[in-house]
């Protein structure tokens, strides 16, 4: 009677933590890299929070015995479904928060991991796709495979460095005009990209 007691338990507990995500498989992806993929570093999505433009928790972390550099320029995610009916894709843009462990909140464009090390962070995201509905924070999102076109991310990175700077750095003030800047250059390098 103890044994099925036991095994009644082990699986309500496994149903509970299923249902709470904590048991859910290794969710991590090769992060995408300017020429093909950078397999030390991985990336899982944790959650979207936002609609037209928004912040992505992503969970990153380094499996080199090496430290590595991880730099979220030109990253984009796709939202799971029919292509045809799905919301706008989301590209990261500008510097990133760092989760913080204690008071101070970063902003930064990079983030050195060390071996082994796994971090959660905030990206910053903008809806690079005019021509669709916005998504929301139910909306669920894959990582892309591959970065956007080099000369898109270019674009985009030299624009909004300079968007950013024109508003001191302040990411609230700064977001309606690199929202526009997103629209704009995706709109003025139409590329087919995955999703």
């Amino acid at each position: 009677m103890l044994d099925r007691a036991r095994q009644v338990l082990v699986l309500a507990l496994f149903i509970v933590l299923a249902g709470s995500g904590l048991a859910q498989a290794d969710g991590f992806v090769s992060m995408p890299g300017a020429k093909g993929k950078n397999k030390a570093i991985k990336l899982q999505m944790v959650k979207y929070e936002g609609s037209t433009n928004g912040v992505m928790v992503v969970q990153v972390k380094n499996t080199a015995k090496v430290s590595r550099t991880f730099e979220a320029t030109g990253l984009f995610f796709v939202p799971k479904g029919d292509p045809e009916a799905a919301p706008q894709r989301l590209g990261a843009s500008g510097p990133f928060v760092e989760l913080a462990k204690g008071k101070s909140i970063v902003h930064q464009e990079n983030m050195v991991l060390q071996p082994g090390e796994t971090k959660t962070i905030e990206l910053e995201v903008f809806c690079i796709d005019s021509h669709r509905s916005s998504p929301s924070s139910s909306t669920e999102f894959r990582i892309a495979k591959n970065k956007l076109p080099s000369s898109l991310r270019r674009e985009l990175s030299v624009s909004n460095k300079a968007i950013y700077s024109e508003n001191a750095g302040d990411l609230s003030k700064a977001k309606p005009a690199v929202q526009s800047n997103m629209w704009r250059a995706r709109d003025k390098q139409w590329v087919p990209i995955e999703g």
